[in-house]
């Protein structure tokens, strides 16, 4: 079991540097204009915010904090889609402003606090979407993120906040596998595709049946 374990931590480890996202937009459209709306008035919010938090506080050039407010803001649009990538990038971007920050000023927050949130809705979509074992590299690495951007006083409580929304990420993802292994037998119907009289390929029916098939995240989601 414990070499399960440590084989399963570093396959997690690998696709949680390198590996690729699950890529699954919003398949309702309201949903996908919805998502797509908010992560863009986001976005916009965090890189105003971002470059005007780090020209008051890192001593950086202002066309630097323009671009580093930019990046910042950047992994909310990323999120819709690839989450994980959406992360790499976020967590990069919050230690390189986080370091100029704290060398030039030293305060309790490395970043603006609209960065912070952001950090936490990315990694609670990193969890939803991805296996326990890259969760839990992603929730390490917002520890350790917290650990060297933080006092010392402020490091423990913070990771404990950081840990309810990942805990809740993990409640739900785990909870619509368990629906999803209870609707497959019932949907296994539509996806049977018999060869009949007319020419049509085994493929061909699959794929006719599977367009008219109910999907099971959307019966899962309402």
């Amino acid at each position: 079991m414990t070499d399960r374990r440590i084989v399963a931590a570093g396959r997690g480890l690998r696709v949680f540097l390198a590996g690729a996202d699950d890529v699954r937009p919003p398949t309702n459209p309201g949903r996908r204009m919805a998502a797509w709306l908010l992560a863009s008035a986001g976005a916009a919010y965090l890189a105003y915010g971002a470059a005007t938090y780090l020209d008051a506080k890192s001593g950086l050039p202002t066309w630097v904090c323009a671009f580093a407010g930019a990046a910042l803001a950047a992994p909310l649009l990323l999120v819709v889609t690839r989450p994980l990538l959406a992360w790499r990038v976020a967590w990069v971007g919050a230690v390189v402003t986080g370091i100029a920050v704290q060398a030039h000023h030293r305060t309790p927050f490395s970043w603006h606090p609209a960065i912070f949130v952001a950090l936490i809705l990315i990694l609670y979509m990193v969890v939803l979407r991805q296996p326990a074992a890259v969760s839990a590299w992603a929730w390490a690495s917002m520890v350790v993120l917290i650990w060297v951007s933080f006092y010392p006083a402020d490091r423990i409580p913070l990771s404990v906040i950081v840990a309810i929304p990942v805990a809740i990420a993990y409640m739900v993802r785990h909870r619509r596998a368990h629906q999803r292994r209870r609707l497959e037998p019932a949907l296994a119907p539509w996806l049977v595709a018999p060869i009949t009289h007319d020419g049509s390929t085994a493929e061909d029916r699959v794929k006719y049946r599977a367009g008219k098939a109910p999907s099971i995240e959307g019966v899962i989601r309402g």
